[in-house]
């Protein structure tokens, strides 16, 4: 462990003073025996997760909410209540947004596990739908068959014997 007022390594853990400025090293040991950090990072996502929980609630609550007040203000201005149909129909639209942006929250703020979990069965997160079109049949023609610059080569003509006479002199 380090010493926090000079920065001077004490070899052993069960130390009580520094070895060279003699400073208290009994804090020290009491803070990493405990993990203060792991405690607090694990009480700060227990938070969050329980805040995000809170936020799914409420927009469920909401959305049900909505459609409480949209069916009594439609009943209010059936019976022309027209102010309080409107009121409540007001009400409902408030509802409703808060709602879908309470669950809006919620989804964007899940793990990426979770996002994943949710897809389709049998499709993948980061995967490009490519049609299965056999073994590839060089290592480069993927990438070249990708740049669209795949061309046919005529073979090379054959040299004959006169021909290979010609290029040597």
């Amino acid at each position: 462990m380090f010493c926090p007022a000079c920065g001077v390594e004490n070899k052993q853990e069960s130390s009580r003073f520094c070895r060279a400025c003699g400073a208290d090293l009994r804090a020290v040991s009491r803070a990493l025996s405990q993990s203060l950090p792991v405690k607090l990072a694990t009480t700060l996502d227990a938070y969050l997760e329980n805040r995000y929980q809170q936020n799914l609630r409420s927009g469920v609550v909401n959305l049900v909410a909505f459609i409480a007040l949209f069916a009594v203000g439609l009943g209010h201005l059936y019976f022309a209540w027209i102010k309080t149909g409107a009121f409540m129909l007001g009400l409902a639209g408030l509802a409703l947004f808060f709602g879908v942006w309470d669950i809006w929250i919620y989804r964007r703020n899940l793990p990426p596990t979770a996002k994943q979990s949710s897809l389709p069965a049998g499709a993948q997160a980061n995967e490009p739908a490519v049609p299965e079109t056999g073994p590839p049949l060089s290592v480069a023609e993927p990438t070249t068959m990708k740049l669209g610059l795949i061309t046919k080569v005529k073979p090379a003509p054959k040299l004959t014997s006169t021909d290979a006479e010609r290029n040597r002199g």
